[in-house]
């Protein structure tokens, strides 16, 4: 009975999401479909200029239309920085707004994670057909039958760094200047997911220590997956490693948050 009504409960979260990302059509414009876009776009500007300016037909042992693919995933923001939940996950903490989350029946991680997870779905919901309509406008090697396990392995991915986020974002229960700490956090995940640069670029053993950690999971891995970088066995690694950082993450974030929540009773805040 329990995990019935956690599932009403986080279904109720989602479709909230869903309603407040739709009800702001200018915000739903610019976060879900122009955003990606021009993100996807840059990228494929900047990789085809090093393809134009190297005069050779693969980097890495892959061709432009590989890398073209690769980027196809940006497109769906599974893997991509979360900024405005996380500051506002901060600023409630700050403000002392979480108190109206704490003294309802539900908890503050289930009602951002369901926030999240609805701007997601939506944004994936929209922004497939994109996909699909480039991959096949440009005769792009995008492997379709991958595609449901690359989602897949996306929300799972989201689920995880949401523990992360919610980790740091405690963390304001005891600092002033979260949101720097916050933004370096982005940073550095930023390369990890293998946003800013495929992964397997990387020089020999950097390469196999990055692909391990379950960041890889954001981009990297699911765009590897139906570009054709890698193999099955390989994408199945990313739901292993998104486990192991899920079970790590979630146990940090639940501690710091208890004892997050003890300093904030003691004051009064």
């Amino acid at each position: 009975m329990s995990y019935i009504n956690f599932l009403k409960k986080s279904l109720a979260y989602i479709k909230l999401g869903i309603i407040t990302k739709a009800q702001y059509r200018i915000n739903l414009l610019v976060g879900v479909l122009a955003l990606p876009a021009i993100g996807f776009g840059v990228e494929c500007a900047v990789w085809l200029g090093i393809f134009e300016a190297s005069g050779q037909q693969s980097i890495g042992g892959f061709t432009a239309t590989q890398y073209i693919t690769y980027l196809l995933w940006l497109l769906l923001q599974l893997g991509s920085a979360n900024w405005r939940f996380e500051r506002a996950m901060i600023g409630e903490i700050n403000s002392g707004a979480v108190n109206a989350t704490l003294v309802r029946p539900t908890s503050f991680f289930d009602y951002h994670l369901g926030q999240l997870l609805g701007h997601k779905l939506m944004t994936v919901i929209l922004m497939l057909p994109v996909m699909l309509l480039i991959a096949w406008k440009w005769d792009l090697p995008l492997h379709v039958e991958r595609l449901g396990p690359a989602i897949l392995l996306g929300f799972y991915y989201l689920i995880m760094i949401h523990t992360v986020n919610f980790a740091v974002c405690s963390m304001a229960f005891f600092f002033d200047h979260v949101y720097s700490l916050n933004t370096t956090k982005n940073m550095i995940i930023w390369f990890l997911v293998g946003e800013l640069l495929p992964l397997d670029l990387l020089p020999s053993p950097l390469c196999e220590w990055v692909t391990a950690l379950p960041f890889s999971a954001g981009v990297y891995i699911p765009a590897a997956y139906i570009s054709g970088r890698i193999s099955t066995e390989a994408f199945l690694h990313g739901f292993i490693s998104v486990t192991m950082g899920l079970i790590v993450f979630a146990s940090l974030g639940r501690l710091i948050w208890r004892r997050g929540l003890r300093v904030y009773n003691g004051t009064g805040a």
